[in-house]
């Protein structure tokens, strides 16, 4: 059998950058002006090199958000978090073309304002995206519950991530803004502090049709911003998955929203989806590669005692497989073992998964990375690393 080791995930590269040659030299250095018009010029580093030529390039020094650390407090799944943001910068590639686009985190949306806009309608505030409810706590908890439930908070969260091009004098300049709209698929709530939580669960179609709404007042806002008249906005709209989902929710429409408009034409719908293997919406989605990954783990546990099970987790769109992530948590007692049992993976993996789609198996035990498989779509060969203890 023939193997092949690398090193090639950001955790291992992080390990050895610090022994790395200085490439600086090799690197650009360009005028960020998407600056304020107060601040003072900053310059910025392009980097040489990319990740892969789908991904951007991202300018040092790393710029934070405005509002970071809002996603944390709204979002209820952290697999939605992950997603949001992952599969708002993929949709973004075929708006802002990686070749020529460089990332940064959104900067026009500061954290005071968006928690503003984040919360209901009312006397107090105007600038609520959410629909108000009209009763107080003096209100029977029937009627409270009812108003609850008639008017969900559809919103969860706004993503800005900000998009920049290179001009010939060597300066950055902001040339298109992404949005992620994060609406909820079931609302939790409750009438009084402390009292008992309710749920009420929210259609997809519910859900676009506030979401549209939602848009256009976000787009006018966006558009009385300084320097933003002009700028070409992408918008995607994300359903999140329920609290305890083992696998994120899902982007379901985008559009663009051109520069100089402000108003939302034609929304093209988003047929994706992530499944959680195994389970019954696997079986029906992809039967064939629920019962592919049935044997696997019946081969893995006939070969070894400690084995517990494995989670899978595949990407979908157009209900065409496209990534594959496996788990497989098991307590080794040493690092011969981690090398077998990692060596008799890879060759059902070999044996059993076709090539047409990424695939990535994480080997751990009690919570810690013990070896890394994965292969790239097409790859007829996959790549095996073992972490040192």
């Amino acid at each position: 059998m023939k193997t092949l080791v690398k090193g090639c995930l950001l955790g291992i590269l992080v390990l050895v950058v610090g022994c790395a040659p200085d490439f600086s030299e090799s690197q650009e250095e360009v005028v960020d002006e998407t600056q304020p018009e107060d601040a003072d010029q900053q310059s910025a580093i392009i980097p040489s090199h990319r990740v892969s030529d789908e991904e951007y390039q991202v300018l040092l020094p790393y710029q934070l958000s405005e509002s970071r650390g809002v996603t944390t407090n709204q979002i209820a799944n952290r697999l939605d978090i992950r997603a949001l943001e992952n599969d708002l910068r993929r949709h973004s590639t075929d708006v802002f073309d990686p070749e020529n686009h460089f990332f940064q985190e959104g900067q026009h949306i500061g954290s005071s304002e968006l928690f503003s806009w984040l919360e209901r309608e009312s006397d107090d505030s105007d600038l609520g995206l959410n629909p108000s409810v009209d009763y107080d706590e003096d209100s029977p908890t029937d009627e409270a519950i009812e108003e609850e439930r008639d008017n969900p908070r559809y919103l969860s969260h706004i993503l800005e991530q900000n998009y920049l091009t290179r001009t010939d004098d060597d300066t950055v300049h902001l040339s298109g803004i992404s949005l992620g709209i994060a609406m909820k698929s079931n609302y939790r709530f409750q009438t009084e502090v402390g009292g008992p939580y309710y749920y009420e669960d929210i259609s997809e179609e519910e859900m676009l049709s506030e979401a549209n709404e939602i848009v256009d007042e976000v787009m006018s806002r966006i558009r009385d911003k300084d320097g933003l008249a002009d700028v070409p906005v992408m918008i995607a709209v994300y359903r999140e998955a329920a609290r305890d989902g083992l696998v994120p929710g899902n982007m379901v429409a985008k559009t663009t929203v051109e520069a100089g408009s402000q108003s939302v034409d034609d929304w093209e719908a988003i047929d994706e989806q992530y499944v959680l293997f195994p389970s019954s919406t696997a079986r029906d989605v992809d039967p064939d590669l629920s019962a592919t990954i049935e044997d696997f783990k019946n081969d893995v546990a006939d070969y070894f005692p400690n084995y517990v099970g494995t989670i899978g987790e595949g990407f979908y769109e157009e209900d065409q497989l496209q990534s594959l992530t496996l788990e497989i948590p098991i307590e080794f007692q040493g690092q011969a073992e981690v090398v077998g049992f990692t060596q008799y993976v890879y060759g059902l993996i070999m044996d059993s998964f076709q090539t047409h789609y990424a695939l990535e198996v994480n080997i751990k035990s009690n919570d810690r990375q013990e070896a890394l498989i994965f292969r790239e779509a097409g790859d007829e060969e996959a790549t095996i690393h073992i972490f040192d203890r």
